[in-house]
């Protein structure tokens, strides 16, 4: 018995003498694997790839689930105190979260992403430290007594040389002096996928280091993502339902902050990005998975139609192998072999392709990923997935053809023409399954594409034209309240006369960055629970200058003391929702929590809040007199033109020289928001063309294929008098009826598939009239193309010659 490795070495000699034939189909094959390796990179380091710790799947994302609001969300400070010291299911409970901190002392002011976190977090984690330790029980108990910080390996080799000496020296947070206990691993970043830490420092410094200090001790407050190690023996399930006990008693304990609330625990793997920003991630991963698929389900059929048409020539070949006593399995096999090293070389250009791929796309990452934790490395999954899929497609594409070339008829096929015309119902079906595939991956890349253009003409309540934003963060650099109270008047009178500025206003959010959600009650309807409602701390002018309508009352003005009465302005939908049928203006309100009463004195127009297209949200605007915050955003709109923008920027840092300020356009803003669709649109529109691209080779070379069978009978019709138009149209038309059975299947399978991506697209219908015609009509268009090459051709043979070779 000849062994697999001799059949893998007349494989390659065979493939070695047709080169044509082994180039295409490598070629299609490395275009389908390269599609899908990619993809997959990028999912495996979003969403699969286990974080460097010990044991990461002893440990669980521990969640707050609130009747009254839907989804995940984070815990309170408190409620995670009582749930590390009553719970007898996790052997240790960490807490964290991100912020931004200026890292002082090393020249300019640089902001870097930190973390501030429990006392057990490297504990809990199981990390080895290449340099010193994490924090002790005393670092995290007394508030600021003993300030020290833990560095990233990275800010360690870039900031400090990479000292060994590093231990016990201080570094500078926000001019305060921290002292380093310990270096993190190498390749630990935090538990954020998508923000990278570069420092962390004990949750005991939150009164200086905390953007919202106040808050972190109040129980309904949830700011903080949790983690727990189950302890040995200690299902998930089994936790869960032990942590929802201590739950239930925390609620009869404290039933103002907790009536409503339980606990539901989660894989670390599902943890590790926001609740509400990981279905929108999966689902455009998904999307991506499913059109790099099709991409590869074309490039099988254009390599199975090769192989079809390779084993239609050596019908008299595989009839001499069987007529000297070679059985049929044993020919299977042989060919099997051939098409798995057919699809290994082409996989293994796939993986070419997708090296080059993942550099175009760390390319395109936004600036906010400048320090992301997500690194696009071909490891081991990635590259164990390409040869699986290799070989996965090997096996696809060659059966087929395999099974077809053994099933022989030895008394016609040793004859010269024997079965010459075997396969063309197989061919013709794998052509009208590509053109299916390649018009759903087509209209796929065509709705994010009109989405990503349309998001440029989403109405988001506001004029993003010629506004800009300079921020700030006076906590930073030890303002009090009155000090900071005097720098925002400065800075906002100074913005305003800036040549050039048309108007200026303080808030305390970025743009699409609100994120403080707080409960809403009713007065006298207290009982009925209340609603997590966005919140924004904003000026007077706000709304004008961001070009937001009022549409009742009035705006925040003088009146509006930090003396005064409480007042808010709503928006529309959160008009909608507590007063529906009613207005909104001289209601009252209040917050869980604050005993004081708030009375709405306008409503303003829907506005977006947190991403570009969102659904409408119940918003409530909080004036800024009233409510103190250390950071904020001048918002400055210019007359016309990026220069006044600069010079209310210079007009902002005068205030104070050494105040590190943010300063950007909203425009650039939203496009950085945008970066997401951008990136999948992209690569869907990549994608769809390959597809189109590799159908448009599978419909040629069936036509082609075609053609070369009919070489005499088309010899013997111009002989007598056929003209060349005639034969071209009969060609056309027969190529063009596959295409149109392509076409209708692949029409009926997108209308069906496109309600899964609604969520996804920007002011586009998922049946968008447009892409549903165009997209048919270019697919029809590469068809003609390509079934009117052969058919040219076919009409340049001389007839004389075409019946003297046959």
């Amino acid at each position: 018995m000849m062994s697999a490795l001799d059949e893998i070495k007349i494989s390659l000699r065979g493939l070695a003498r047709q080169r044509g034939f082994a180039i295409a189909a490598i070629l299609s094959m490395a275009l389908g694997a390269g599609a899908n390796t990619t993809v997959f990179t990028l999912v495996n380091a979003v969403l699969l790839r286990p974080l460097p710790v010990a044991d990461p799947d002893r440990l669980a994302g521990l969640f707050t689930v609130d009747h009254n609001n839907p989804g995940n969300l984070l815990c309170s400070y408190p409620n995670y105190k009582d749930y590390r010291d009553r719970n007898r299911v996790f052997s240790s409970l960490l807490l964290y979260s991100a912020i931004n901190i200026n890292l002082t002392g090393h020249g300019a002011p640089e902001s870097i992403v930190g973390q501030i976190v429990s006392g057990d977090y490297f504990q809990t984690l199981g990390l080895r430290m290449p340099l010193g330790r994490g924090f002790t029980a005393d670092e995290d108990s007394a508030a600021g007594a003993r300030p020290s910080a833990v560095i990233g390996y990275g800010l360690w080799t870039s900031k400090l040389g990479g000292d060994p000496g590093v231990l016990g020296r201080t570094i500078e947070l926000n001019g305060r002096p921290f002292t380093i206990v310990g270096v993190a691993p190498r390749n630990f970043q935090g538990l954020d996928t998508l923000l990278a830490s570069q420092l962390w420092i004990p949750m005991a410094m939150y009164r200086d280091m905390y953007p919202y200090p106040g808050w972190v001790e109040q129980r309904r407050a949830l700011l903080f993502p949790v983690v727990g190690r189950l302890r040995p023996g200690v299902s998930l399930r089994a936790a869960e339902a032990a942590m929802q006990s201590i739950a239930a008693d925390l609620q009869k304990q404290y039933p103002e902050d907790n009536e409503g609330r339980q606990v539901k625990l989660t894989p670390l793997g599902e943890a590790t990005i926001a609740p509400n920003s990981r279905p929108g991630i999966a689902k455009a991963g998904l999307a991506l998975a499913i059109v790099a698929m099709l991409v590869l389900l074309i490039a099988c059929g254009n390599v199975a139609n090769l192989l079809l048409a390779r084993g239609a020539g050596r019908v008299k070949e595989m009839a001499v192998r069987l007529a000297m006593g070679a059985n049929r399995w044993r020919v299977v096999r042989q060919l099997l072999i051939e098409s798995t090293v057919l699809a290994v070389l082409g996989g293994a250009a796939g993986v070419l392709i997708a090296l080059w791929a993942r550099d175009v796309l760390w390319a395109m990452r936004p600036p906010m990923f400048t320090y992301s934790a997500v690194h696009l490395d071909l490891d081991y999954r990635v590259l164990g997935y390409a040869l699986a899929v290799s070989i996965v497609a090997g096996v696809l594409f060659g059966l087929v053809p395999a099974l077809r070339a053994a099933r022989t008829d030895l008394a016609s096929d040793l004859r010269e023409r024997g079965a010459a015309e075997r396969g063309g119902a197989m061919r013709s079906a794998l052509v009208v399954a590509q053109v299916a595939l390649s018009l759903v991956a087509l209209i796929g890349a065509g709705l994010f594409t009109r989405s990503l253009l349309n998001a440029s003409r989403v109405n988001m309540g506001f004029s993003p034209a010629r506004l800009a934003t300079v921020g700030f963060n006076l906590g930073d650099w030890g303002y009090d309240e009155e000090r900071g109270r005097e720098y925002e008047r400065q800075a906002l009178e100074r913005a305003a006369a800036a040549p050039g500025v048309e108007s200026a206003a303080l808030a305390k959010d970025m743009p699409l960055t609100v994120g403080l959600a707080r409960t809403v009650l009713l007065p006298g309807r207290e009982n009925a629970g209340g609603r997590f409602t966005l919140t924004s701390v904003v000026g007077p002018g706000y709304l004008a200058t961001m070009g937001i309508p009022l549409l009742a009352g009035r705006d925040f003005d003088a009146r509006d003391g930090r003396d005064a009465p409480r007042v808010a302005i709503v928006n529309e939908a959160c008009a909608a929702y507590y007063w529906p049928g009613e207005s909104a203006v001289g209601k009252r309100m209040k917050f869980f929590g604050d005993s004081r009463v708030w009375d709405v004195i306008g409503v303003a127009r829907n506005a977006n809040y947190q991403s570009v297209g969102e659904a409408p949200q119940a918003l409530i605007y909080l004036p800024l007199e009233q409510n103190y915050t250390a950071g904020g955003v001048v918002y400055i709109r210019a007359r016309s033109s990026a220069a006044a923008l600069e010079a209310a920027r210079e007009a902002v840092q005068s205030v104070d020289p050494r105040m590190r300020l943010e300063a950007a356009t909203v425009e650039d803003s939203i496009r950085q928001g945008l970066w997401a669709p951008r990136l999948t649109a992209w690569l869907l529109a990549a994608f769809g063309t390959l597809a189109v691209a590799l159908s448009g080779i599978g419909i040629y070379g069936v036509i082609s294929y075609s053609v070369s069978r009919k070489t005499r009978e088309i010899g013997v019709r111009m002989a007598l008098g056929a003209k060349p138009v005639d034969v071209q149209r009969e060609i056309v038309v027969e190529g063009l009826r596959l295409v149109a059975a392509g076409v209708c299947v692949g029409l009926g399978v997108a209308i069906t598939a496109a309600r899964g991506v609604q969520s996804l697209l920007l002011a586009t219908s998922a049946r968008d009239a447009l892409t549903f015609i165009s997209a048919p009509s270019f697919l029809t268009l590469v068809g003609i193309f390509a079934c009117w090459a052969p058919a040219y051709r076919a009409t340049r043979i001389d007839p004389s010659r075409a019946l003297r070779d046959e």
